[in-house]
């Protein structure tokens, strides 16, 4: 009986000494410590590339179509009833010429008459162009445009504004962010538009 109580003495002493060994070695403190902080700081790493590849895109795609209106703005006198296809189309080209992958498509419609499409490779011209004098004014937002009834230009609109013409310009772009389109993807897109009233 005592051989066991000296045994189970030397054991639990021993433990008692290793125990108080380790507790004051820190060796590998910093190894248990980059083991237990190293996901965190990926996952931060990773979120962070995400949210920053999602927001340049949507620059891009915002500088695509802010770049179409100011083409449109210096070019407005395309609006007449004859050149709104040319109008149009190099809208539609200026989009296309920076997303060439097919990921992107556009709409462009001027004044209520012209529209052109790209799909992401091909640009498709509709629509005949407004008569010379037409003007609008028009309700709502690019996404949900009422353009109303054809007004005499510079004549007062219900909401005080005076008629005017308009192009119309908007833009989707798709994008799979890697955990959550924060509020920035919808349905599998990124979206931009712009009204521009060029008189």
């Amino acid at each position: 009986m005592r051989l066991v109580q000296f045994v189970f003495q030397k054991a639990i002493h021993k433990t008692a000494h290793q125990a108080d060994i380790l507790r004051h070695d820190t060796r590998g403190n910093a190894a248990i410590e980059f083991a237990v902080l190293a996901p965190i700081f990926i996952l931060i790493m990773a979120v962070s590339s995400d949210i920053g590849a999602l927001i340049f895109a949507r620059f891009q795609l915002e500088a695509a179509i802010s770049n179409s209106a100011s083409y449109t703005i210096v070019h407005a006198d395309q609006i007449d009833g004859t050149n709104d296809n040319q109008l149009a189309k190099n809208l539609a080209l200026m989009i296309a010429g920076q997303y060439t992958s097919g990921d992107t498509s556009s709409s462009i419609i001027v004044n209520d008459g012209v529209q052109a499409a790209y799909d992401g490779a091909t640009i498709k011209i509709d629509g005949t162009p407004g008569s010379t004098g037409a003007c609008f004014c028009p309700t709502g937002t690019a996404v949900a445009f009422d353009w109303g009834s054809q007004q005499t230009c510079s004549s007062s609109c219900p909401d005080g504004a005076n008629a005017g013409k308009y192009v119309v310009i908007a833009a989707k772009q798709s994008y799979s962010p890697l955990f959550s389109g924060y509020g920035i993807v919808n349905d599998g897109f990124i979206y931009a538009s712009a009204v521009v009233q060029t008189k």
